[in-house]
């Protein structure tokens, strides 16, 4: 089967995200844009998963559960999982990793848990946007141990990646990561040299989702289907240079 795959992409958990992005809203777009492979990426939580993979697994839509986790050097790293559990206790290990900084909801935003009908069952009082104390290779380590794929966040941009926190990609990765507009430039593709290259969204909005995305092909429906094509370099990047938008059912774009 083909998949058609955003795999960063942020809930109302996150507090840079617009509070409409509720996992029912993100499956409702991803459907609409002809994304048939998801993931869930909040800040350091894993809190809107559960809910995230009930709605997929309705919708006939491959979930793999994550979090895109700040490292002790203020590098961003997206950790998916098979199963909701895994993505579930990493989330604990970074929680406990996590200074106590109450969120102040007028200036960040609320962090609100939504269930897969829409409702709200509560908000994350603890700031999810700060970095935690796990170092890269601390949470590679916890990645691996619980059969996590371990990917350097947007490589090409000037913050909050491995590249520009360390000056170079620092130790084994399952993949490297280019945001929407480095995956449209040669130059920004030089940089993941070596490594699988993969992009993603990076979604904080509902009208972004599905404007970068892989598209791999697997018989394997689990994420060692999606890990395997990584390997393999079998991973094709697509990606729009303009804001993306289109119309339920359409193939528009402009």
């Amino acid at each position: 089967m083909i998949y058609k795959a955003d795999l960063h992409i942020h809930s109302c958990l996150s507090p840079c995200a617009s509070l409409d992005m509720s996992p029912l809203a993100i499956v409702t777009r991803a459907k609409e844009v002809g994304i048939n492979c998801l993931a869930l990426t909040d800040h350091n939580s894993a809190g809107n998963c559960a809910a995230m993979g009930r709605l997929c697994a309705k919708e006939g839509i491959l979930f793999f559960p994550g979090l895109e986790v700040t490292t002790a050097e203020e590098a961003h790293i997206v950790c998916l999982f098979g199963t909701v559990d895994a993505a579930v206790e990493l989330g604990r290990v970074v929680y406990e990793a996590l200074p106590h900084i109450d969120n102040i909801p007028e200036k960040s935003g609320d962090q609100v848990f939504v269930n897969e009908e829409d409702e709200v069952e509560g908000f994350e009082e603890r700031y999810l946007g700060m970095a935690t104390t796990l170092t890269v290779d601390d949470l590679r380590e916890r990645t691996t141990e619980l059969g996590g794929l371990f990917i350097a966040a947007h490589i090409d941009k000037p913050c909050f990646s491995v590249i520009s926190q360390l000056g170079f990609l620092s130790g084994e990765f399952t993949a490297v990561e280019l945001s929407r507009a480095g995956a449209i430039r040669e130059e920004a593709r030089k940089l993941a040299d070596g490594y699988a290259a993969v992009t993603a969204s990076d979604s904080h909005y509902i009208h972004t989702i599905g404007s970068a995305y892989v598209e791999f092909e697997a018989e394997d429906a689990r994420v060692e289907g999606y890990k395997q094509a990584l390997s393999d370099k079998r991973v094709k990047l697509v990606a729009f240079d303009k804001a993306f938008r289109r119309a339920p059912g359409g193939q528009g774009r402009d």
